[in-house]
């Protein structure tokens, strides 16, 4: 759901782990193309033949029943949903790639597309299977949907805490949120593999995605072969602890980057001096602007304050595309034009409301509720977004009422598994100082910090080669014979400049 909120990490690039929209999943009856990948699968996978929407090639799709509360392993039972975009070739190792996408709110199943013939990511499935798990709470899965949060809230406070209370209070009846964690989500999994009769998973992680894979991996290591880590959380993350922080950070290297830029210095000499009037200025006159919303179909009005100015920045500096727009955005707003800005805040297409009920039960209890407003006041001093995203995600938490996480912070330990992490400079939420902190998880590991990078690599140059390379790393479990020059040929799209 695109938006102007930090809570929403709305406009989303991954490396591995790309995110799409949800593909219905169907049983058909088996036909005899038994030289295609999911029919010879059949021989050594319980699972059905199905096909996906927007897939031609068939696949195996399966369903694990699961205790809802597995301390008691009794009660209610939910489906856990998954697909298998099997191997091409024979598999040459007993292990399969698994992935999380983040938020924690994405499909992992609607990335089956990306794996199978013709897509992007089908080198990853020539020599082993693909398994993409909706984990618990999420599409598939018996996702945590609500109506109160249902409608995008663009341009505005991204979770009132009223909003949030209600939300709690529609699923209360018809869950057990407390149930929706990332150790049973993961014990959902391990459950999976076993009955998959895998020896080991390949791993993927994209930012809460890499905190789920270092969970996992802390929980069960011998289930785990090798690991890829992209725009990575860390185990005991805090969010959002370090985001005012961290944005500044990227917007200050941003600002370098422009002034090292011919064209960019020569057009927008004073990025910095940009934002600090806009922000001066909506501090103390908010800005009445209009836009259309393409979920309402009509034109809407609202107060933009500097809050929310500052906020749809950051997120703006997610993505290396859109922060390569923003010292032109801002010279247009010091001018008092503020068209560039709405154009890249607002949504061009409706949007499809996300299972917040899940993102309030990992969130909530495992990362932000250690934090109060004192220590955030204190993280976010002397930055342009302030303490404002911290007080939302706080105040939000407060409002949905699940107690802290007993199993979090986790202790850290160290692994022999081989681990390639991937970060970005410019990256607002998870920058390699995260890779660095990563890192120590493990004895063999390569830590790639790829420069005027945002928290994603898709709006990069090319990068055609990179499917290659992450698959040559899975393929050996090894770090040896890695052809850098790929990660190296990496370019940033040029700065926007009218």
């Amino acid at each position: 759901m695109k938006n102007s909120s930090s809570l929403a990490l709305a406009r989303t690039l991954c490396v591995v782990f790309i995110t799409a929209a949800v593909s219905a999943c169907s049983v058909t009856a088996p036909t005899t193309s038994n030289e295609l990948p999911a029919y010879r699968a059949l021989n050594r996978l319980p699972l059905d033949i199905c096909k996906l929407d927007g897939i031609e090639e068939p696949l195996l799709c399966g369903t694990l029943d699961v205790y809802e509360n597995r301390l008691k392993m009794s009660g209610t039972k939910i489906p856990i949903k998954f697909v298998v975009i099997p191997a091409i070739d024979e598999p040459h190792t007993n292990s399969a790639w698994i992935e999380h996408v983040g938020g924690p709110r994405y499909s992992m199943i609607a990335n089956a597309r990306y794996f199978a013939k013709g897509g992007y990511l089908e080198v990853f499935r020539q020599r082993r299977d693909v398994v993409l798990i909706d984990p618990r709470g999420l599409h598939e899965s018996s996702p945590l949907y609500c109506e109160a949060l249902s409608k995008p809230r663009i341009l505005q406070r991204y979770y009132p805490p009223k909003a949030v209370k209600a939300c709690r209070g529609e699923l209360e009846d018809k869950a057990d949120l407390s149930a929706y964690s990332t150790l049973n989500a993961i014990d959902d999994y391990e459950e999976i593999r076993k009955w998959l009769g895998y020896a080991q998973w390949d791993v993927g992680g994209w930012s809460y995605g890499a905190r789920f894979m270092l969970t996992y991996l802390h929980t069960y290591p011998q289930s785990i072969r090798s690991v890829i880590l992209a725009m990575p959380s860390i185990l005991n993350f805090q969010r959002p602890l370090d985001y005012a922080r961290f944005g500044q950070q990227a917007f200050d290297r941003l600002e370098l980057d422009c002034q090292q830029d011919a064209q960019c210095h020569a057009n927008f000499p004073n990025v910095r001096q940009s934002l600090n009037a806009v922000l001066t200025k909506l501090d103390k006159h908010p800005v009445k602007i209009d836009f259309f919303n393409p979920d309402s179909g009509k034109v809407e009005s609202r107060i933009l304050t500097r809050d929310i100015f500052a906020e749809s920045i950051w997120v703006m500096l997610l993505d290396t595309r859109e922060a390569r727009q923003l010292p032109f955005i801002l010279s247009q707003a010091v001018a008092g034009d503020f068209s560039p800005f709405i154009d890249l805040a607002v949504p061009k297409s409706p949007q499809q409301s996300e299972p917040e009920g899940h993102y309030f039960s990992v969130v909530c209890p495992e990362e932000t509720g250690q934090l109060d407003q004192a220590i955030t006041s204190v993280a976010s001093k002397d930055t342009f977004v302030g303490n404002y995203i911290a007080k939302d995600y706080i105040e939000a938490c407060e409002a949905w009422g699940l107690p802290l996480s007993p199993n979090h912070p986790m202790t850290k330990k160290r692994f022999p598994t081989p681990a390639l992490i991937i970060t970005g400079e410019q990256d607002p939420v998870t920058p390699p100082v995260y890779g660095e902190i990563n890192a120590e998880h493990f004895d063999n590991v390569l830590h790639i910090s790829l420069p005027h990078t945002a928290h994603g690599i898709s709006a990069l140059k090319n990068t055609h080669c990179l499917p290659q390379f992450l698959n040559g790393f899975v393929e050996s479990a090894s770090l040896d014979n890695l052809d850098m020059s790929c990660v190296r040929g990496f370019k940033p799209p040029a700065f926007r400049l009218d």
